[in-house]
């Protein structure tokens, strides 16, 4: 099967590439890369050598490998100073304003692979992401013309700094994952160079696709939470455990919620991280641990609720996730990403503290006919504007108008 706009050579470029590799970036270049192969698009994707996200070491092999028919460039993470770097974020991340210069050094000192960058010379598009490393930065220092960058943007200092404002700029163009990140980028553009700074195209949602599943039926469900020795109807989190994750904030919420509501349901954890639940609250915590790509649509439909406590979202993966296993979302609403699906699809709530994580909550679980609307609408919202069909097109139809 081939579409159009698939004879271009088209490199995507990540940090880190693979299915073992953890982050929200790296698995949306994964599947797009994947999905796109599949469908009859040239791809191919470059990667460095490393796994581990903090030290950078060059663990595997430079060279070619074939990963579910796509082919998989490695090259060596370049000399860096892991120190300035560090330094250079965590001062960023501080509220520290810094010079042109360090902004400069900063992304110096990131993960990056001079060999990539030399390879990316022999595609008609090289496409990026994220925005925060290397590997996309200097990309399009060396060749804007041809590259594109899918940002993954967070609304968080470092993403606010020139440098990475002056490279979305000189980028061919913008593939955003959501319009919630649309409206972000507005925002943090309104400021930059006395608010002059333009983007060179306008950019495109484009986003991760899905496939139209079958909802998992109630036995599946009632099987999965029986498994785990947990109630069906529990209240589920999916992710990191951590606090840029805003987990804290969802076990101080939690605590409250258990205090005020009548019938308060478990909480369930699915994923990795070392920031358990505080004591008083760990009885009522059930942490299911990673769970296979098999059962996660019936962990998600045997909870009542998905919570997304994390502010820091471009896409949100899990929402949909959820929506496609019928069950709908509680979200952040200081996530411009997160709150804007849920205003649009109408499958899910928001909270801004406390008090409206329970009543939400509350409103959800303890109205089966709320619950089911807005699951349905959530689901609706997946399959209309992000099923794979839909994103290709979107993916192709960005690369045909900026060429």
């Amino acid at each position: 099967m081939t579409e159009r706009g698939n004879r271009a050579r088209i490199a995507f470029i990540a940090p880190r590439y693979g299915r073992s590799v953890v982050g929200g970036a790296e698995t949306l270049c994964r599947l797009l890369a994947e999905n796109l192969s599949a469908h009859g698009t040239a791809v191919d994707v470059l990667s460095t050598c490393a796994t581990d996200h903090t030290t950078w070491r060059n663990v595997l092999p430079e060279g070619e490998t074939d990963e579910a028919d796509v082919r998989v460039r490695r090259f060596a993470v370049g000399a860096r100073d892991g120190r300035t770097f560090g330094a250079l974020h965590s001062a960023i991340e501080h509220g520290v304003h810094l010079s042109y210069r360090d902004q400069v050094a900063w992304m110096a000192n990131s993960a990056w692979a001079p060999g990539m960058i030399e390879a990316a010379h022999q595609y008609d598009w090289v496409v990026a992401m994220p925005y925060l490393f290397g590997t996309s930065f200097w990309q399009v220092v060396a060749d804007p013309d041809r590259t594109v960058l899918i940002p993954c943007l967070h609304d968080e200092p470092h993403a606010r700094q020139s440098v990475i404002l002056d490279s979305l700029c000189s980028a061919r163009g913008l593939m955003l994952n959501a319009p919630g990140e649309r409206d972000l980028v507005d925002e943090l553009l309104a400021g930059h160079r006395g608010g002059e700074a333009r983007l060179r195209n306008d950019p495109s949602i484009v986003g991760c696709g899905f496939d139209e599943t079958p909802l998992p039926s109630t036995a599946e469900a009632l099987a999965f939470a029986t498994r785990h020795g947990v109630e069906r109807g529990y209240i589920l989190y999916a992710g990191r455990r951590e606090h840029g994750k805003g987990v804290a904030n969802m076990y101080a919420h939690y605590r409250r919620y258990r205090e005020v509501s009548p019938d308060p349901r478990p909480l369930a954890l699915m994923g990795s991280g070392d920031l358990a639940p505080p004591a008083d609250i760990a009885p009522h915590v059930v942490d299911l641990g990673f769970v296979d790509i098999n059962e996660r649509a019936a962990a998600y439909a045997a909870a009542g609720v998905l919570v997304q406590p994390s502010r820091l979202e471009s896409f949100g993966m899990v929402l949909f996730e959820s929506w496609l296993a019928g069950t709908p979302v509680l979200v952040n609403e200081r996530s411009t990403v997160l709150r804007r699906h849920c205003e649009v699809s109408g499958g899910g709530l928001w909270f801004g503290d406390a008090a409206t994580f329970a009543e939400g909550l509350d409103l959800i679980l303890e109205a089966p006919e709320v619950r089911a609307s807005l699951a349905a609408a959530g689901r609706e919202y997946t399959l209309t504007e992000f099923r794979w069909g839909a994103v290709r097109d979107r993916f192709h139809s960005a690369l045909e108008a900026w060429s």
